[in-house]
């Protein structure tokens, strides 16, 4: 052993070569230049204060005497060049030495004490501290505790955090993943400047956490197996020499040198390995752990955790387009963002990875009933933690949790409840589902059978009905029009027929046809079977609450069809990811869509004869809801468009209708002065009832509508007899009486809820007459009261803790003490700088001015903790409160729902009310003969929106004719029918027989809804159906040309036509050659008068057809717009006058070339024109009436003749002749 007091100048100091810091680096770099082996011991007694850091002695050696020293014990065997061997001399009783290997290479350093090292904080430096410290040694564990102290200890390495005189010993540990990142740049560090060189030490990170594995290891046995060995080695050396215990650190060279052959291996293989190789193996942790990848996006930058957020949810929801909240504001993603700035004319712009768009929050509702419009299906991802709840929680360093919050579509979207964005008051939008199941014919899908479900999630209203269409799917046409859904709930491709695929096609491919607006098409992959959706259904209204409060449903739902009980489960499964389905709660309230006392207008009808939209710009004004539609709120328009699309047929409810509204014309009692007022302001009841029951419902809306069914239920006082109502009709007797009864459910849940409060406050958990109801509500609001009052007292504590306090011990020395609250802080004690130093240690200084500082106190930060956590469990139990009060309003919807039909049907006949007071209205007379009298009729829109005045018109139909055509011996028992000819090809002409035509119709439609009509007097029988072929339009969207079309309306017409069908044919056979177009006409007007027998108005541009059905037929007539000839021009031609009146017979002449001149045809092709018309008119003529002589000649020849018919024909015959 080498002497304790020798000293080698030429050795590093152990501490300065494994310490990190500043000088670190330069010791490195001068161990490359200078590399000479060690012969002599390394005595460390010399690496004190008194060392000056090359080997020279400055003080006394009799201090150092006692401390151990290095030294190199002769080893003939060490092969290895950059480690020797260094044992650890004790100048103890025990004799115990420690061994452990240290570099040979000479560095020179800054003397260092060795014993205690202060760690960094977080921060400082990113690298590992290796320190050195004694240990106890073996013989000191039998001593006393207070020899145990005075023991010197061998050498060995541990945390600096263990030492009770550490300065940083309170520091606030680093986190895990902190603590993850230290490692990672502590394993860098020691990788690129240890080198092979370094030893085996135990380890401590920045924060002086100990470290204690080998990062080198190949395993995790390895790892034990030498954090085992030196302790193992050293028992073994103590027995043996009995006075030292010899502690081994083994080599690292040799792993490093496994280490670096197998990192080589691995990089040949993978040189050698073709692309189509193996993959390869993710990288791990200094602990064998698989290290995780990071992923980078396609701009070739990592993914942040937003991103990887935003991906997750992406791909989680493919078919929405997704709106995220962050911060304060939404921002949309990747082709979402592309979307939306294309919608909404918003920025787009590249963000690392994705393209984003940002809207910002008070804006989102407005922007998502944009896209939804357009047919996007909207999702919101909202933050599902708040900043309280993250701080406390496992995911303090990572980002806020994100789930889909809303899921929207145009029809899901239940807006608020006096939201002014409905652009039409009558047509919310509305969801339909569809299923069929295949019939057969004449091919595989001729004939199907079709179930419906139609449904307004933001009125809770429902229609179903179920029917047999043929190959045109007319009867399909005829619902999508009368509905026009905003959203199609359908089958996947395979599982609908080509026609009905076609015709849906069509529909949501005509922007047109709704309004400009997309209509959004969802389908569903497997349709169910009858006993699935059955089940389905059942298992909807029985399970949970459901089968307390809707067990009686099952009655009503078991009697619906079976294609409609499929699309219901389809319609429910759908809507319940929308949290709506409980639209079709209240079956008991389902409508069917035709019906026994309703007329059902086809498709063709309503367009044609503008009952929804006018023809021109496809608006409601113009139509003939907007000439009735006057009423006050919008679940009576709603209604009132009901009831303008489903004329009634049954006599007896008609009637009920006209007497309510003749009634309120002529005397209106007082009754209804006070409903009328009543009707006034009220909210769209109907929604407010759909929004209660899913839960949407704010406090102010509530508030709003229980208000409202407040004053309503107070407007009447109960009646035991609706009769003494005060009404002759007994449909407002009905409706007045029906109101009282909202008073007692009112009153019940008046009695929880404080409606003041409600308007004036959203906040839920200040709702509630008593909070003792709900018994978590209450204890959150007492803890939070406990709180509060804590709080207040802490002043007093700061203010006792400033008295107690060695800087502050007069008066005159404390700093003020009072409670601040600066922007949104609360509970901040403010002192002025010059008081600042009398403030405690462990005060938190929150903010600071020119003139103040303001701290909380540690107990004020955990009990503004404790308090925010309150408040969080305080929103969620007050949301609990209120759903569970909607739940309470909703026991009572089918009182409400019913009052709300009531006053509906009020706003329906007061606004009919208003229509009869016009000029020129009046009273419709239902009769029960079939027989349709129109005197003076208007047509009700051209008056409306034209300032000149319209000319009236008279028509007849059926009856006995009592008309200037008295050449006709008409039977009393025979229907007579009238033709209209119109042989004038000219638009003028054509426009106005089109005109007075819609006339006919639209008074027809309007008496049998129960209003009054524009005629000076109208009566009539009641139509069960309305058929029009009118115009000529092509469809080119479903393959089909102009002819094409008017056969195919005209096909649906004789299908449809009933003996009590009233029919408008226009212009049949134009489309094709004369002949074939006068031969179809023919033949149609044949069977319809000879087989069908309805009510015909037929217009025709061929002469000779109309004389022929004329002469044929005893109950048809020929009519004709009446004109009047003028004086002749300059250029020979004769001026004429239409007089738009309907006369007897046929017209004398056509009037094209007049038209021409109206429409500006320059002269010398009218005369060319009118040149040629004389022309070939004399040759028909001629041709006509030869062949018609031939034929009355060959009749009159016929010897199976009567002699009266003989003479008859012979008369005709001569009148031919000449």
């Amino acid at each position: 052993m080498a002497p304790s007091g020798s000293k080698a100048s030429t050795q590093p100091t152990l501490s300065a070569f494994f310490t990190s810091g500043p000088g670190a680096k330069q010791q490195l770099q001068g161990q490359s230049k200078k590399r000479v082996r060690a012969t002599t011991p390394i005595d460390l007694t010399t690496l004190d204060e008194s060392d000056d850091g090359n080997g020279s002695e400055v003080g006394s050696t009799a201090s150092t005497a006692k401390r151990p020293r290095l030294v190199a014990p002769n080893n003939d065997n060490d092969d290895d060049d950059d480690v020797q061997s260094v044992t650890l001399e004790q100048p103890t009783s025990s004799g115990t030495v420690s061994r452990f290997f240290a570099p040979k290479t000479p560095i020179k350093t800054k003397p260092k004490q060795a014993e205690q090292f202060t760690p960094r904080p977080i921060g400082a430096s990113p690298v590992s501290k290796y320190i050195y410290r004694p240990s106890p040694t073996k013989g000191t564990a039998n001593l006393p505790s207070s020899s145990k102290k005075q023991q010197p200890s061998s050498s060995s390495i541990v945390p600096a955090t263990q030492y009770p005189d550490d300065d940083h010993a309170d520091e606030e540990m680093p986190t895990e993943s902190e603590r993850r990142a230290i490692e990672a740049r502590r394993d860098a560090f020691r990788r690129k400047f240890l080198g092979d060189g370094g030893g085996h030490f135990e380890r401590t990170d920045s924060q002086g956490l100990q470290i204690s594995e080998d990062p080198f290891a190949e395993n995790e046995q390895e790892r034990v197996d030498e954090s085992r060995a030196p302790s193992s080695r050293a028992s073994e050396a103590g027995d043996e020499e009995g006075e030292a215990e010899i502690v081994e650190v083994p080599s690292v060279s040799e792993k490093l040198k496994k280490f670096a052959a197998s990192s080589a291996a691995a990089s040949s293989s993978r040189s050698s390995t073709s692309v189509k190789g193996p993959a390869k193996k993710p990288p791990t942790t200094a602990k064998g752990k698989t290290r995780k990848v990071k992923e980078v996006g396609p701009e070739g930058q990592e993914y942040t955790p937003l991103e990887l957020q935003v991906k997750a949810c992406k791909e989680a929801h493919p078919e929405c387009l997704l709106l995220f909240e962050v911060g304060y504001k939404y921002r949309f993603f990747g082709t979402d963002a592309q979307i939306a700035s294309k919608e909404l004319g918003i920025a787009c712009w590249m963000d690392r990875n994705f393209m984003t768009a940002s809207i910002p929050v008070h804006r989102k509702t407005v922007h998502v009933k944009k896209l939804i419009a357009q047919g996007h299906k909207v999702g919101i991802i909202g933050q599902t933690e708040t900043a309280a709840l993250k701080k406390v929680g496992d995911n303090k360093g990572g980002p806020f949790e994100r789930q889909l919050t809303e899921l929207y579509t145009a029809t899901t979207y239940v807006d608020e409840l006096d939201s002014a964005d409905d652009e039409s008051r009558a047509s919310p939008p509305t969801l339909t589902c569809l299923v069929e199941s295949l019939l057969g014919g004449m091919g595989a899908d001729q004939r199907v059978l079709i179930g419906m479900v139609s449904v307004i999630p933001s009125t809770g209203e429902v229609t179903y009905d179920e029917w047999e269409d043929g190959h045109m799917r007319t009867e399909l046409e005829t619902r999508i029009t009368h509905i026009r859904p905003a959203e199609l709930l359908i089958p996947g491709p395979k599982r609908l027929s080509k026609s009905t695929a076609k015709m849906l096609e069509y529909f949501t491919g005509n922007k047109r046809f709704n309004a400009g607006r997309n209509i959004r098409v969802e389908r569903f992959s497997e349709q169910m079977s009858y006993t699935d959706a059955f089940g389905f259904v059942k298992n909807f209204y029985t399970s949970g609450e459901r089968s307390s409060q809707r067990g009686d449903v099952m009655a009503t739902i078991v009697d619906f069809p079976k294609q409609v009980i499929i699309a219901l489960a389809h319609a429910i499964q759908y809507l319940t990811n929308f949290k709506v389905a409980d639209a079709f709660l209240e079956a008991t309230f389902f409508s069917t869509f035709a019906s026994r006392t309703h007329m059902l207008l086809n498709g063709t009808t309503l367009t044609n004869l503008e009952i929804y939209r006018n023809s021109t710009d496809f608006t409601e004004k113009g139509s003939l809801l907007w000439i009735l539609d006057h009423t006050k709120t919008r679940f009576g328009s709603r209604m009132l468009k009901s009831w303008i699309g489903r004329p009634l047929v049954d006599k007896s409810i008609l009637q009920e209708r006209i007497d309510a509204v003749e009634e309120i014309l002529d005397e209106p009692p007082s009754a209804y002065d006070k409903l009328a007022s009543l009707l006034k302001g009220l909210p769209d009841l109907a929604r407010g009832l759909a929004r209660i029951t899913y839960g949407k419902c704010t406090p102010k809306e509530l508030a709003t509508l229980l208000t409202a069914y407040q004053r309503i239920g107070n407007a009447f006082e109960p009646l035991e007899d609706p009769s003494h109502a005060g009404f002759k009709s007994a449909l407002w007797n009905d409706i007045v009486s029906s109101l009282p009864r909202l008073r007692k459910p009112v009153s019940q849940l008046l009695e929880v809820i404080n409606l003041s409060k409600a308007r004036s406050d959203d906040k839920k958990s200040e709702l509630w007459v008593d909070d003792e109801q709900f018994e978590e509500l209450a204890n959150c609001k007492f803890a939070l009261l406990l709180i509060e009052s804590d709080l207040k007292e802490e002043l007093k504590s700061s203010a006792s803790e400033l008295i107690n306090a060695e800087l502050a011990l007069t008066l005159d020395q404390r700093p003020t003490l009072n409670w601040t609250t600066v922007a949104g802080n609360e509970y901040l004690i403010e002192v002025r700088h010059a008081e600042a130093n009398k403030v405690p240690a462990n005060w938190l200084r929150v903010s600071s001015t020119k003139a103040y500082m303001r701290f909380h106190t540690p107990e004020v930060k955990r009990k503004l903790e404790e308090r925010e956590q309150q408040r969080e469990r305080l929103v969620k139990e007050s949301e609990a409160a209120w759903q569970s009060f909607l739940s309470l309003c909703n026991q009572y919807y089918a009182v409400f729902r019913d009052v709300t039909s009531k006053l509906a049907t009020a706003d329906c006949l007061q606004s009919l009310a208003v229509v009869a007071v016009q000029p020129g209205y009046r009273k419709p007379n239902i009769i029960d003969d079939d027989k349709l009298e129109i005197v003076d009729g208007r047509h009700p829109m051209a008056e409306a929106v034209r300032s000149d005045p319209f000319v009236p018109n008279s028509v007849t139909i059926g009856g006995v004719r009592r008309d200037a055509h008295k050449n006709h011996n008409w039977s009393q028992h025979e229907r007579q029918k009238h033709l209209l000819s119109n042989d004038c090809i000219g638009t003028v002409l054509v426009g106005m027989v089109e005109a007075l035509l819609k006339g006919i119709l639209q008074i027809t439609i309007m008496a049998q809804v129960g209003s009054y009509v524009p005629a000076t007097r109208a009566s009539l029988s009641l139509h069960d159906c309305i058929l029009t072929r009118m115009g000529a339009a092509d469809d080119l969207a479903r393959g089909h040309s102009t002819f094409m079309v008017e056969l195919q309306e005209t096909s649906d017409i004789m299908r449809q036509a009933t003996s009590r069908s009233l029919i408008i044919l226009d212009e049949l056979g134009r489309g094709t050659s004369t002949h074939d177009g006068q031969a179809i006409a023919s033949a149609v007007l044949e069977y319809l008068q000879t087989i069908k027998r309805p009510k015909i108005l037929f217009i025709t541009h061929y002469p000779l057809l109309a004389a022929e059905f004329a002469e044929e037929f005893e109950d048809v007539a020929n009519l004709h717009m009446a004109h009047g000839l003028g004086a002749k021009r300059p250029d020979g031609t004769t001026a004429v006058n239409f007089l738009y009146r309907l006369a007897p017979g046929m017209a004398s002449g056509s009037y094209g070339i007049e038209c021409g001149r109206v429409a500006g045809l320059p002269p010398s092709v009218l005369a060319a024109a009118q040149k040629r018309s004389d022309s070939m008119k004399a040759d028909i003529e001629r041709t006509a009436g030869s062949h018609k002589w031939k034929a009355l000649l060959e009749t009159a020849l016929n010897s199976e003749l009567s002699a009266t018919d003989r003479a008859t024909i012979i008369r005709r015959l001569r009148t031919t002749m000449l």
